[in-house]
């Protein structure tokens, strides 16, 4: 029996209005937040990171409406079964959705000087002057992809990834100080080269938080 898949795809555009640049992308095995290339000196969010984030809103999100899905990241704790394992993947079973590297094409960067806090007294630490590189005003574009056997399936995908990049997160470091916090400016998503529609989306969203 000949099985008809289908191929969708969610474009996200995103915008940070300062965020902390990490040196490099990968450091003692570290997959960094928000990173530099240096091959191509553009900023970068590696796909692992974004993944990781907009998994776990998505998780928070449906463990809040009740719905039982396991306790990811633990390997231990992963099912393979909940509806989270079943399109972000576990150690039991591959990720249904592949993420790209997200990237943009500018940006401003500074270095901001601070001071670390003794946080019992509340004053300023002795030689402890640290700086750290900032961006400003970034888009960041990525692409998400995945086959599906059905319709439903693929909006069910799309249902998870509007929860988990609509429900508001900060990415990198320095997010006390008000660093890394991603707007969506867009989110666009095709299933076999046609729209779907965000009305279309927020309806299958009612039916997965039922």
């Amino acid at each position: 029996m000949e099985v008809n898949l289908l191929k969708l795809e969610v474009k996200l555009t995103f915008s940070l209005d300062a965020y902390h640049v990490s040196a490099d992308r990968l450091s003692f095995g570290i997959d960094k937040a928000i990173c530099l290339d240096y091959s191509e000196d553009k900023l970068l969010i590696p796909a692992t990171s974004l993944k990781g984030v907009i998994r776990h809103n998505a998780e928070n999100v449906l463990r809040s409406k009740g719905i039982e899905i396991c306790l990811s990241p633990r390997p231990d704790k992963t099912c393979g079964r909940c509806i989270i394992c079943r399109f972000f993947g576990s150690p039991k079973n591959k990720s249904l959705l592949i993420f790209e590297d997200a990237t943009t094409k500018g940006s401003e960067r500074s270095e901001r000087v601070g001071v670390s806090i003794e946080r019992r007294r509340r004053t300023a630490k002795k030689d402890r002057l640290f700086s750290m590189e900032i961006g400003y005003s970034s888009m960041f574009l990525t692409t998400i992809r995945g086959i599906f056997p059905s319709r439903d399936s693929a909006l069910f995908a799309c249902a998870l990834l509007y929860i988990g990049v609509r429900s508001g997160f900060a990415i990198g470091g320095s997010k006390s100080r008000g660093l890394g916090w991603i707007n969506l400016e867009e989110f666009k998503a095709t299933i076999n080269g046609l729209d779907v529609s965000i009305e279309e989306i927020k309806n299958k969203i009612k039916e997965v938080l039922e």
